[in-house]
């Protein structure tokens, strides 16, 4: 099955996207010939609308033959963007209401936030400060420990799409954060032109993440230039 992921709709009408427009462009999607397509969140704003809307989007999908693959919720991607909201009790009434939303769109069974640049003051203290590093170490496992938790408990996965300098680093380290929480509901989207970015090494990472990998982005990037 392949399909087109929330890009494509943002390079149709912008990040503020409406309800209706991802409507229309699930019709090009269609003529495209693709079979798959991913519902997205772009901006925290446009919640209300998708609590009151999704149904139409999943009506159109369905009505042109297109399944939902992943769920993306591209909003709570400032949940994990610098130290002040690592608290695991942060972002939590907006990942319920996304989780009601996704239960309209069956068979979709993967919620994905992308994890952005970490923000903070290298300059400042704590950029050396070992103990400081621990602590944030910790409320990052608690954090992303009960999210998985709560979107388990709702029937999903919960998959993190990795950006270049997140608080989760590369590969090898989102893997240890996985086996440290223990959660078979946690994993990745695989988005190749992030890897790339980050200069992972792409063609080992399927063997190394195994059944982690919830989704997949293929991205064609140049050098080490992130899109």
């Amino acid at each position: 099955m392949i399909g087109v992921s929330p890009a494509f709709i943002v390079s149709l009408y912008g990040p503020g996207f409406t309800i209706g427009n991802f409507c229309e462009g699930l019709s090009l999607v269609s003529k495209l010939g693709f079979s798959a397509y991913q519902p997205e969140i772009m901006v925290k704003t446009a919640l209300p609308d998708w609590m009151a809307g999704a149904s139409s989007v999943h009506h159109t999908a369905g009505d042109l033959n297109l399944v939902p693959t992943q769920f993306v919720a591209h909003f709570m991607l400032e949940q994990f963007s610098n130290p002040e909201k690592l608290s695991p009790s942060s972002g939590i009434d907006e990942l319920n209401r996304v989780l009601d939303i996704m239960q309209i769109f069956l068979p979709c069974r993967v919620l994905t936030i992308p994890a952005s640049k970490f923000d903070m003051n290298w300059d400042s203290g704590h950029a050396t400060d070992f103990r400081w590093w621990n602590q944030t170490h910790r409320k990052l496992v608690d954090k992303i420990g009960r999210y998985a938790e709560i979107v388990s408990k709702a029937g999903m996965k919960l998959a993190f799409e990795i950006l270049p300098f997140s608080v989760f680093g590369g590969i090898g380290r989102f893997l240890a954060l996985c086996d440290e929480i223990g959660s078979p509901a946690l994993g990745l989207n695989f988005d190749t032109g992030h890897a790339w970015a980050c200069r992972d090494l792409i063609p080992m990472l399927p063997f190394e993440l195994k059944r982690r990998i919830f989704g997949t982005h293929l991205v064609d990037n140049m050098r080490t230039e992130n899109i």
